[in-house]
Parts: C-alpha cells; sequence; structure tokens
C-alpha cells in the first residue's frame, strides 16, 4: 500500500474514532442528565405551588422528549415521560381542556408502551388480541409496575375522554387488564392506584355496560385504607364517580370538604397532587347541583 493510501487510512479511522467518542460522550451526558431529572423527581411531586408545578412539568416534558431524541431506548427517560404526560393530563388539563388532555394521555400511554417494548416479549402490546395481550402480561415482574402503570392509568384517561367513540371504548379491556396485572405484582403501587383504576372503572359505568357501584365502593375503601385517608386525590375521585353514581349527595359533600379541610402532602411525593385535588374538589362543589 503507498505512503499516501496508510495516511488516509489513518486519518479516516481517527476521524471515526473521534465520532464515535463524540456520541459516547453525548450519550453519558444525555444519561447524566436523566440521572439527574430522575433524583429530582420527588422534588417535582413535591412542589406546594400548583401553578409552579405546571409550569415546571410542561418544561420538564420538552427537556425530556428532547432528551429521548437522543437517547430513544433510555427506560427511565420513556418512564418518566409516561407519568409527566399522564400526570399533566390528569393534574393539569383534563377538567379544562379534554381534547389537550386527550392528547397527553395517548403520549403517555405510547411512551409506557416503548419501555415495556424494551423486553421483545412486550412488543408491539398494543396490537395484540385481548387473549394476547393478557397472555403478554403473565411475563411481566415487579421491575415492569411502572411501565405497566403509567400505561394503564395514561389508557383508562383517554379512554374515559373519549365516551362517544366505540374504537376508544372498546380497548378498555386492555388497559383494565394491564391494571389487573399491576395489583397483582404490587397493589399499593402509586398511592393503591390500582384500587383507584377499578373505583372509577366500576362507577363510572352504567349497570347494563357493566358497571357495579358495590364493587366500586370496595375498591375506594381499600384505597382509604392503603393510604391512611391521607391521599387526598382518592376523596375527590370517590365523590365524583362513587357518590355521584349511588346519587348520595351528602357523601359527595363530605369527602369534597375533608380533601378542602385536609393538610396536603401528608404522603411522600403526593403534595402536587394534594394540591390540584384540592382544586378540583372545590370545581365540583360548586357544580353539586349539576350532579344531584
Amino acid at each position: 500500500m503507498a505512503h499516501t493510501d496508510y495516511m488516509r487510512t489513518a486519518i479516516l479511522l481517527a476521524l471515526a474514532a473521534a465520532a464515535l467518542s463524540a456520541c459516547s460522550i453525548d450519550r453519558v451526558a444525555l444519561r447524566s442528565m436523566a440521572g439527574t431529572l430522575e433524583r429530582g423527581r420527588g422534588a417535582a411531586l413535591d412542589e406546594p405551588d400548583w401553578q409552579t408545578g405546571r409550569e415546571a412539568m410542561a418544561s420538564q416534558l420538552k427537556l425530556l422528549e428532547t432528551l429521548l431524541a437522543g437517547d430513544p431506548e433510555n427506560r427511565s427517560l420513556l418512564r418518566m415521560a409516561a407519568e409527566g404526560f399522564g400526570g399533566s393530563s390528569f393534574l393539569f388539563l383534563e377538567d379544562a381542556e379534554p381534547e389537550r388532555a386527550k392528547g397527553f394521555y395517548l403520549r403517555g400511554r405510547d411512551r409506557a408502551l416503548e419501555a415495556l417494548a424494551l423486553k421483545r416479549r412486550f412488543r408491539d402490546l398494543a396490537m395484540k388480541t385481548v387473549d394476547d395481550f393478557e397472555a403478554a402480561l403473565k411475563a411481566a415482574t415487579k421491575d415492569d409496575v411502572p411501565d405497566l402503570f403509567w400505561a394503564g392509568f395514561c389508557w383508562g384517561g383517554y379512554i374515559n375522554l373519549s365516551k362517544d367513540d366505540a374504537s376508544a371504548l372498546g380497548e378498555l379491556p386492555k388497559a383494565a387488564a394491564v391494571m389487573k396485572r399491576v395489583e397483582e405484582l404490587d397493589p399499593s403501587y402509586h398511592f393503591a392506584g390500582a384500587d383507584l383504576f377499578f373505583g372509577v372503572y366500576h362507577a363510572s359505568r352504567p349497570a347494563l355496560l357493566g358497571g357495579n357501584p358495590r364493587k366500586a365502593k370496595d375498591r375506594f375503601d381499600s384505597a382509604h385504607k392503603s393510604t391512611k385517608g391521607r391521599y387526598l386525590m382518592a376523596h375527590v375521585l370517590n365523590a365524583r364517580w362513587y357518590a355521584v353514581a349511588v346519587q348520595d349527595r351528602e357523601l359527595f359533600k363530605q369527602l369534597l370538604m375533608k380533601t378542602l379541610e385536609s393538610p396536603s402532602g401528608q404522603l411522600p411525593e403526593a403534595r402536587l397532587t394534594d394540591e390540584a385535588a384540592k382544586r378540583k374538589a372545590a370545581a365540583l362543589l360548586e357544580k353539586i347541583d349539576d350532579y344531584f
């Protein structure tokens, strides 16, 4: 090989090594940032001011999406994005901007499914038949619970805002199957979130479509017991769905007044949600005559 060929090869190898090094450095930087965001998650969830929490979460979601563009298979980033989109939709959007909330719920669901799909057995999960879907979920372990929970939470939230869409309603069995698996693996996860999901699930549908107020009450009672009544959003959901379903106006008022009178932040990482619960409770009380 001529000297010039050696030189050309050496230069190309040097450039390739530099490019690989730069990619490696970028990936390290991205993962370092992901770690920083994960460590700061608790502080964000314990924010006492609702408006500050809303603004901070919006900024963080954009940052997470930017980081995911450079590291699309980062499970930690995918999980935080799923929780962020689902939480933002529920806490800040669905009451005032339901169409926008639906979009956020779908983005959260899809990020959670992407996190699950990092394991081969969960690839194309949403495309499976209900039977195959449930069979695949049997392979999930406790390590998968955050991804399962936010997939089910966001899926259920989207469906609940799409009751005039038959195709969305047809996906309810999958959302319920995901939450059933969460309950089997870790029933206390996210403030007894599976119990709250099924409380809404049973109370929000008429009996002809499988609704069951008795089961809803049992679920809400179980969630209250698990959190010792300190998770304020549980009272709001109980009032909005169970009390309305059985047309118990007094229970509706009691639960919402308890929410307003209780201190926020009695449980770790619940302060921002408690503040949102108080806002929801006040709004529901103003519209009490619309429900009874």
